[in-house]
C-alpha cells in the first residue's frame, strides 16, 4: 500500500495502526500519511497517551492469574458461543472484552447502603467507573458537545438513548457544567437492541487541581429497573481512589463518580438527583 493511494484514512486502520496490528509496509504508509496530517497526528499521539495510561492502571492485575470461576464462565461461554448466531456471538465477545477491561482497571467495588443490605454492584455502575477513568483526564476532548451547546447535548442524548435526559447544573456547589459524549452499552445490557448511554462531565469551577466529576445515565433492562423507588449506595475502586454514589429510578440508572470524600460526593448526588426529579433543594 502506496502513499498516493491512501486518499482519506478510516479510524478502524488508524487504531490499528495505534494498536499494531498492521504489518510492517502498511504500518510505513500510514505513518507517512500521519506525517502530512498534523491535526490527525496529535489525534493518534492522543490515542497513544490514552492507551498507555489504560495499560499503566493497575497494571500488576494483568499479571494475575484469573479467578477459576471466571475461567470456568468462560469455558461454558465457549461452548454456547459455537451453538448460538453470529450476532449473539458478538454480543459475548464484547461483554467479555468490557469485563476485562474493568478487571485492568481495578474496579472491584464496596457498598454501602442505609436502606438495605449490600448487593452486588451493577454493571452500569462498574461501566461508569471504566467511562470516569478512560475521560476524566483527557486535557483535549474530554468531552464530545461540549456545554455552550447544552440544548443540541440533551436532544440528542436523549433521542439516543430512547428516554427524556435533563442536565443537573451544579454551579451553585463549586462544579461547572463541561458537555457530554455519547458511550456504548456495556455489562448491563441484558435483553433487546443494544442500548447507548450517555455521559455528562463537570468540573470544579475555583479548584487549583482542576478535579472533575461524572455523570453516567444508562437505559436498563426490565430485570433491573426499580418501578417500587430509589436506593442511593455507593461503590469505590479497589484503590480508594474513585467512588460513585449511584441509584436507580425506573428505567434510568445513574452514577456520579469522581475522586471526592463520600460525604461531598452524597451531597452532590441528591442534588442531582432532585434537579432529575424536579424537586426543590433543602432549605
Amino acid at each position: 500500500m502506496s502513499t498516493q493511494e491512501i486518499s482519506s484514512m478510516d479510524e478502524t486502520r488508524l487504531h490499528a495502526y495505534v494498536d499494531g496490528r498492521l504489518d510492517a509496509e502498511a504500518s510505513a504508509a500510514v505513518a507517512a500519511w500521519l506525517q502530512q496530517h498534523p491535526a490527525e497526528a496529535q489525534r493518534v499521539a492522543d490515542w497513544r497517551r490514552q492507551r498507555e495510561a489504560l495499560r499503566g492502571l493497575h497494571a500488576g492485575l494483568l499479571d494475575e492469574p484469573l479467578p477459576r470461576a471466571l475461567l470456568q464462565g468462560l469455558r461454558r461461554g465457549e461452548r454456547g458461543l459455537a451453538a448460538n448466531a453470529p450476532s449473539f456471538r458478538l454480543q459475548a465477545l464484547a461483554g467479555v472484552a468490557l469485563l476485562g477491561l474493568g478487571l485492568a482497571l481495578g474496579w472491584q467495588a464496596r457498598e454501602w447502603t442505609t436502606t438495605a443490605p449490600a448487593i452486588a454492584t451493577p454493571g452500569f455502575v462498574r461501566d461508569a467507573g471504566i467511562a470516569h477513568a478512560v475521560y476524566q483526564p483527557e486535557r483535549r476532548h474530554p468531552v464530545e458537545v461540549g456545554a455552550e451547546q447544552q440544548a443540541h447535548l440533551v436532544q440528542w442524548l436523549s433521542k439516543r438513548l430512547g428516554e427524556p435526559l435533563r442536565v443537573p447544573h451544579l454551579e451553585g456547589l463549586g462544579w461547572r457544567l463541561m458537555g457530554g459524549r455519547l458511550l456504548p452499552a456495556g455489562a448491563e445490557q441484558d435483553e433487546g437492541p443494544p442500548q447507548a448511554r450517555a455521559q455528562f462531565m463537570y468540573e470544579e469551577r475555583d479548584g487549583a487541581a482542576g478535579e472533575r466529576l461524572t455523570l453516567y445515565v444508562s437505559v436498563l433492562g426490565t430485570a433491573q429497573a426499580r418501578p417500587d423507588g430509589t436506593a442511593f449506595r455507593f461503590s469505590e475502586s479497589a484503590d480508594g481512589q474513585r467512588r460513585s454514589f449511584y441509584w436507580v429510578d425506573g428505567r434510568l440508572g445513574y452514577a456520579l463518580t469522581g475522586r471526592l470524600p463520600r460525604e461531598q460526593l452524597a451531597r452532590l448526588g441528591e442534588q442531582v438527583y432532585r434537579q432529575l426529579r424536579q424537586e426543590p433543594s433543602p432549605p
